[in-house]
């Protein structure tokens, strides 16, 4: 029986890396790349630049970088593109350094994105827009900040991020009073964290801001509400057991307090700085006040959203490192 198993489990992981070789070889089509295109298209259309105020129809450059090909929605002289079933199509520049997020090309930042791209719909036109938003930033006045959070990595600040996630999820999934406490514990336990890690604040803010916003942006604009709030919570579950947090923390915390910003009534986006604590302005938006002692009260709140538990699953993973 456990020899089967064995069997098995070697079987699906050569499937796996069978699949995901698959992927990595697959070379677009034109039609195909004009397809996602005039997903994005639509998207932007349907927005019509209503949540920042501009359209998020950048220049977008997929890049099939093992192949050597590059297929664009526009075209410039640098990259020297044919038309080709209506979009621009060429061969990789050797100026061009495959990675995401925005590149200058010209005067204009364009959205490089590395293929092959996810299947579903709604998961690609998320990493496309994703990318879009960051073109904007700067003209946002959202221009991303040097930021590095290496203390993510400390249990400490682990456990009080675990503790602050477990409390947005439960505002998330409550109303009225009960959303109120719950963002009140959420901020009490990171005001605590930040106290331990007093010198990495401004850090923390700018990594939800750059890549939070644009995470809350791409999944705004591609799902109902329904779906964006069910994400949120995939995404709470895909990263709870994350071995490093430096890296991905802004990926859940940005996006779920814009969310939550975006159940009132303020106009928040537009009073939205590069180095703002969005944390504050849910605070003010919802009319909260914190407890006189926030950190005797994160203390007490934490047993609440099992503190202990995370405790001892972060010490763990402190003593196997």
């Amino acid at each position: 029986m456990k020899t089967t198993k064995n069997l098995l489990m070697i079987l699906s992981v050569i499937i796996a890396s069978f699949q995901m070789s698959i992927g990595a070889n697959q070379i677009y089509t034109s039609d195909e790349i004009k397809k996602i295109l005039d997903e994005t298209t639509e998207i932007c259309n349907n927005d019509n630049g209503l949540l920042w105020g501009c359209s998020l129809d950048v220049p977008i450059l997929f890049v099939d970088e093992l192949n050597g090909i590059i297929y664009s929605n526009k075209n410039s002289t640098s990259l020297k593109l044919e038309m080709d079933k209506d979009i621009f199509k060429g061969e990789l520049p050797e100026f061009i350094q495959v990675k995401k997020g925005p590149v200058k090309i010209g005067k204009r930042n364009w959205a490089l994105i590395p293929l092959p791209l996810p299947e579903d719909k709604i998961e690609r036109q998320c990493i496309i827009l994703h990318e879009a938003f960051h073109c904007l930033q700067p003209q946002l006045e959202l221009k991303p900040m040097p930021y590095q959070n290496n203390h993510m990595d400390e249990m400490e600040a682990r456990v009080w991020l675990k503790l602050e996630w477990r409390a947005l999820n439960l505002a998330l999934e409550s109303e009225g009073d009960n959303r109120k406490q719950a963002i009140v514990d959420a901020i009490c336990f990171r005001k605590y964290r930040r106290a331990i890690f007093s010198n990495c604040n401004g850090c923390e803010n700018r990594f939800e801001i750059h890549e939070g916003m644009a995470e809350y942006t791409a999944n705004k604009i591609c799902r109902t509400k329904t779906n964006f709030k069910e994400h949120l919570q995939r995404k709470l579950d895909g990263l709870w057991n994350s071995p490093s947090f430096v890296n991905c923390f802004a990926y859940y915390s940005g996006p779920v307090y814009a969310y939550l910003l975006d159940e009132t009534d303020i106009n928040w986006r537009n009073q939205l700085g590069a180095k703002d604590d969005i944390a504050l302005i849910v605070q003010s938006a919802y009319n909260l006040s914190l407890p006189f002692d926030v950190f005797m009260e994160a203390e007490e709140r934490s047993v609440l959203y099992s503190g202990a538990k995370i405790m001892g699953e972060e010490l763990d993973r402190e003593i196997a490192l």
